[in-house]
């Protein structure tokens, strides 16, 4: 896991994830919907060097320094990952493009496309606790 930047924080806002490239174009959402999400994505079937151009987009444009944690799904085959020295991790990968940002981060959490493929509900507050290493919902997923 990804626990490195340990903390807990609430979320203000709700996840999204959206294509991390529509960010570089005129379709991209508007930033006030990042203030205080929970950053969720995953990647397969691509490259590292992909990921990294993916996640400097959503720095670039600001998506970063709003957000209040992110959680990362398992990587499935995503070429030129962990091949040494030449090839970083993803761990590696995220954490250099977050730099110095102080936000919660949990790695390797199984949704998407790998893993038991759970489902990730958009538009609920959450909260991300790194430290115990634990995702929550803060109200209801389904409502009657």
């Amino acid at each position: 896991m990804l626990a490195r930047r340990a903390g807990r924080r609430p979320a203000d806002r709700r996840g999204d994830q959206p294509h991390r490239a529509a960010q570089a174009t005129p379709f991209a959402l508007p930033l006030d919907r990042f203030d205080g999400a929970v950053l969720y994505w995953e990647e397969m079937g691509s490259l590292a060097s992909y990921v990294w151009s993916y996640l400097h987009v959503l720095r670039h444009h600001g998506v970063l320094d709003r957000i209040s944690g992110m959680v990362v799904g398992v990587p499935h085959a995503i070429d030129g990952l962990a091949v040494p020295p030449e090839s970083p991790a993803l761990r590696e990968i995220v954490l250099d493009v977050l730099g110095d940002r102080a936000i919660p981060v949990l790695g390797n959490v199984e949704f998407g496309h790998a893993g038991p493929n759970l489902p990730m509900p958009v538009g609920l507050r959450a909260g991300l606790d790194a430290r115990q290493r634990t995702l929550s919902l803060l109200e209801p997923a389904v409502r009657a």
